[in-house]
């Protein structure tokens, strides 16, 4: 695999905890029976751009 053309991707990592009884949700990780985690992950337009690119050249490879 070439790596001379790497680009960075901006993004946005945000973790929650959410009591999946109460519905409540917490910034500070919390633990419990019925906590769980979710993580969002924001991307940048032109970072999304640059993955869609990169997809559909992986799509066009893999066509016979």
């Amino acid at each position: 695999m070439k790596t001379d053309n790497i680009y960075k991707i901006d993004c946005t990592t945000i973790t929650t905890w959410r009591n999946t009884k109460t519905g409540e949700t917490f910034k500070e990780k919390k633990e419990g029976a019925d906590i769980v985690q979710d993580v969002t992950v924001q991307v940048s337009p032109k970072g999304l751009d640059m993955i869609q690119k990169a997809m559909n050249n992986n799509d066009d490879k893999s066509k016979p």
